[in-house]
């Protein structure tokens, strides 16, 4: 791993890998007939993870690309994003199409990725602002003439067709838009670009951080199917 390389982006992702994995061990384990239903609260839990990862693709946004943009590293990382949120579309159509994901966190992620570079050379307090913005555009333009399946992504309709995921663009930019806001007021404070030690300790826990879209394209496939072997066994 290069020296250059901050450990604390991976490690803070790692913890957003790590809670995704135990959202979706709870949700396998009540689909697999383990325990009772999941607590109210567990849908809240899965928007706070979800939240999690796109307010650090903001932050890792300014990282990558705060002093110039590196436009052939950015769509490597935009092609494989985009790869990935098609598998995923295409896995949970064949596994059950009546609530496949048709516009889950990877497909958010791709569009918002691209969305948030023309807010890249805005100040930090405007940045933050139409983060907020977005945040609440939900709340104050949907409209049911945006109601069509495929307006469904942007998130201004009043209703959507059912899915195992669903994050759409707005209100979900708001948080890339506050990461990226946060992390330009970090770099100008001169606190963004600090760093842990680089132990190898730390290394290894940011592992998954630094394979971040490897490790959800083939987590739950492990989770699921460990624990449909262990059901099938009972």
């Amino acid at each position: 791993m290069s020296s250059s390389r901050l450990i604390w982006p991976d490690l803070l992702r790692s913890l957003s890998l790590i809670a995704m994995a135990s959202f979706h061990l709870g949700y396998d384990l009540e689909a697999l007939g383990f325990h009772p239903d999941l607590p109210l609260w567990w849908p809240d839990y899965a928007r706070a993870i979800a939240g999690s990862f796109l307010l650090l693709v903001g932050v890792s946004l300014w990282l990558a690309h705060g002093r110039s943009i590196g436009w052939r590293g950015f769509w490597r990382r935009e092609a494989a994003i985009v790869a990935g949120a098609i598998a995923v579309s295409g896995v949970t159509y064949l596994a059950m199409p009546g609530f496949y994901v048709y516009f889950g966190i990877l497909h958010s992620i791709a569009i918002c990725s691209l969305l948030a570079l023309a807010c890249l050379r805005l100040p930090a307090l405007v940045t933050l602002l139409l983060g907020g913005l977005a945040l609440f555009m939900p709340y104050l333009f949907a409209m049911p003439q945006m109601n069509a399946p495929w307006l469904w992504w942007i998130g201004l309709s009043t209703r959507w067709g059912a899915a195992m995921d669903f994050v759409p663009v707005f209100p979900w930019l708001g948080m890339v838009l506050l990461g990226l806001g946060g992390a330009k007021l970090a770099d100008g404070l001169g606190l963004l670009r600090r760093d842990l030690p680089h132990s190898r300790g730390l290394r290894r826990l940011g592992f998954p951080g630094r394979h971040s879209l490897a490790v959800y394209l083939i987590h739950q496939p492990v989770i699921f199917g460990s624990l449909w072997l262990v059901a099938a066994m009972r």
